[in-house]
């Protein structure tokens, strides 16, 4: 089970770079594989929920299999057995990612990674920070919400461009409605969870942080060859400048000969006249 809750938080974290709520987008990853799970063994044993049934549903061709799965799901309700084995999974990987992110919110650093995610959408916002338990976590969500209404709202002043891609952004964050009953805080973890975390946090952060110093580095690399292009550039113009100045003197002679070669042609005729 340790491996399992160390492959979600590692998930959990390369989630913090991507563009919408990092939590949302692990259980997506996860929903998918319980499904896939549920299609190659016995659908017909598993206790599923309408949502589930149906993403099972899809990729089942064979009327006959369609409706024996179905016809189960049905039974499971009628046999009191109700609870979706698939949302039973998800809810308790998002309790456990949930009580890790409290785990870690007294660290500053975790606090810089936080600042760095994406929005949480308000529902797993609300159930990391419930009980006042993740008070950094609770700053950063409500700084990150402030954000995006006064950037919806110079936007709206402008009419901005990104305004679709802000409102799109509101939309994930209030796309699921709040529990009415919070789910309790305590799950039953490993005693070595929070070692656990703390270390692939640590691997996580080193790793961004190389990441960074690798993009510095090619960023140097290409300011140099841009530097050392514009030099040989800047070479070449200082070239070409003394060959037209050069050109330019040049002509400047040619002209003021043919000039001195004009009026000395003008002056023969009236010193011919003169003679005679």
């Amino acid at each position: 089970m340790l491996e399992r809750l160390t492959k979600n938080f590692r998930e959990l974290l390369k989630q913090f770079g991507g563009a919408s709520c990092s939590l949302c987008a692990v259980l997506k990853r996860r929903e998918e594989e319980e499904i896939e799970r549920v299609r190659a063994s016995s659908a017909s044993a598993r206790v599923l929920c309408g949502p589930h049934l149906e993403m099972v549903l899809f990729a089942v061709a064979s009327p006959m299999t369609r409706a024996g799965v179905t016809r189960s799901a049905i039974e499971s309700v009628l046999a009191d057995r109700s609870d979706c084995d698939a949302c039973s999974r998800l809810s308790q990987i998002e309790l456990r990612l949930a009580r890790a992110i409290r785990r870690l919110d007294g660290g500053m650093r975790f606090r810089k990674a936080l600042e760095s995610a994406p929005l949480f959408c308000r529902k797993h916002a609300d159930i990391v920070a419930q009980q006042d338990v993740a008070v950094n976590f609770a700053q950063v969500q409500r700084a990150k919400l402030l954000h995006l209404r006064d950037a919806l709202a110079q936007a709206e002043l402008r009419n901005g461009a990104e305004m679709e891609s802000l409102i799109l952004t509101a939309l994930t964050y209030l796309a699921a409605p709040l529990q009415q009953e919070p789910p309790p805080v305590e799950v039953h973890d490993s005693s070595d969870c929070t070692e656990n975390e703390a270390a692939e946090f640590e691997r996580w952060e080193e790793a961004r942080q190389f990441k960074h110093l690798a993009d510095l580095e090619s960023e140097a690399a290409g300011l140099r060859y841009r530097n050392a292009v514009l030099s040989e550039e800047n070479r070449r113009l200082k070239l070409a400048h003394v060959a037209g100045e050069a050109i330019r003197r040049d002509l400047e002679h040619d002209r003021a000969q043919l000039l001195a070669a004009a009026k000395e042609q003008d002056a023969k005729p009236l010193k011919f006249s003169s003679r005679h």
